[in-house]
């Protein structure tokens, strides 16, 4: 066997030893790739508000009393979707190799966009193995929502500047 086939031999076995941390949605544990991350904190939050804001608004067509409990339920699905924000944030740190306390950052709107820009660290880092590759969905999903993303807001500067042409300065 040749000095270049063994070294690839090796490096197969190495990769197929590879252990990769479970992903847990809803848990603090843990490490979650960009990819996962950028979707998860995307897709999960606008299913869970909107789930709850249908039920407010039928609650709101039964009465005055229905409509003080739809508030709860908005309430609800805010508290809702800061949680599982803030616990997919925690885990996107600890695979930046950062701590949780970064996770602040989560409260800066569309700050979930950065952290799904940097790239975690590679291997074992203090906080666990390294997590699953991204499926073949996921990058899919990830590719096509920054698209969705990015149309929307070349459609929003569109008709900002076609209704005022000069944009912020024009008198």
């Amino acid at each position: 066997m040749s000095k270049d086939t063994s070294y690839m031999n090796m490096q197969f076995e190495e990769h197929m030893l590879q252990r990769y941390s479970e992903v847990d949605l809803f848990s603090t544990r843990g490490r979650i790739g960009r990819k996962r991350y950028f979707i998860s904190s995307v897709i999960i939050p606008f299913i869970i508000f909107w789930s709850f804001a249908s039920i407010a608004g039928l609650l709101t067509h039964l009465g005055s009393v229905a409509s003080l409990i739809s508030y709860a339920f908005l309430g609800l699905a805010t508290i809702a979707m800061f949680f599982i924000l803030v616990r997919l944030t925690i885990q996107r740190c600890h695979d930046l190799n950062k701590s949780a306390w970064l996770s602040v950052l989560a409260l800066i709107p569309l700050a979930n966009i950065i952290f799904a820009l940097i790239p975690g660290t590679n291997g074992l880092n203090q906080y666990g193995e390294p997590p699953e590759p991204a499926s073949a969905f996921i990058k899919i999903a990830f590719y096509g929502l920054i698209t969705l993303i990015m149309s929307l807001f070349a459609v929003a500067l569109l008709q900002f500047f076609t209704i005022n042409p000069f944009g912020w300065f024009s008198l």
